[in-house]
């Protein structure tokens, strides 16, 4: 995928944050959106994926969500992702065979940081990973490669997150400071920051590396 660069697809709005992490606001009606096709993730043949499960690298049938729409937004202090896409069945309800809808965010740590790999030892990458039975608040994730990601719920640096679920679509706002804990991702308007996404339906029992992303990091700027 080409990346798209050096654009003000963050963009600055004069909002509180409560009308930003809101899904259903006018506000991001006034915004750009970025149109993204997403793909099944490469499993077959990942000595990483292999070695966490032998079962989820010979997966074939996993990504089956593939268009995802992307709305950003940043207030001077907060930054707010809007994502939309479509599933046709709201999977919340986490059972013995079930498996829930989830989204995730991720972000390179480090300017050689590979969103395919989920990062590596050297070259770590932070994800916002959302699950549809967690209201509120996303998990915040360090990864150095497959089977590496550590969740977290920070107190100090929450991920926020507000979803709703209409005529067979996901409309989700993740929102987190501008400013985050040290060793996660750092946002400053007038800067650039690259950004991969991943999208898991829950009733194609896609969870961990069965899943859809966007390939890899895309390039855009804080509007100042």
């Amino acid at each position: 995928m080409a990346a798209i660069e050096n654009k003000n697809i963050v963009i600055k709005v004069n909002s509180s944050e409560e009308v930003l992490g809101d899904p259903n606001s006018s506000i991001w009606s006034k915004l750009p959106e970025i149109d993204l096709p997403m793909i099944p993730a490469p499993l077959k043949g990942n000595p990483g994926i292999k070695k966490i499960s032998p079962f989820i690298e010979k997966s074939t049938d996993h990504g089956t969500i593939k268009r995802l729409k992307v709305k950003a937004s940043h207030n001077g202090n907060s930054v707010a992702f809007l994502m939309r896409w479509e599933n046709k069945k709201n999977d919340k309800i986490v059972d013995l065979d079930d498996f829930v809808d989830g989204a995730a965010i991720m972000f390179p740590l480090t300017p050689k940081a590979s969103a395919i790999t989920m990062g590596s030892l050297t070259d770590p990458v932070n994800a916002w990973y959302w699950k549809a039975n967690i209201d509120s608040l996303a998990f915040d994730v360090v990864a150095k490669g497959y089977g590496t990601s550590g969740r977290s719920t920070p107190p100090s640096h929450p991920i926020n997150c507000a979803a709703t679920y209409k005529k067979g679509h996901w409309h989700l706002v993740l929102m987190r400071n501008l400013i985050g804990e040290s060793g996660k991702i750092q946002f400053h308007p007038g800067q650039q920051t690259r950004f991969a996404f991943a999208l898991w339906d829950g009733e194609n029992q896609e969870r961990s590396g069965r899943k859809s992303f966007s390939g890899d990091f895309i390039t855009g700027m804080l509007q100042p």
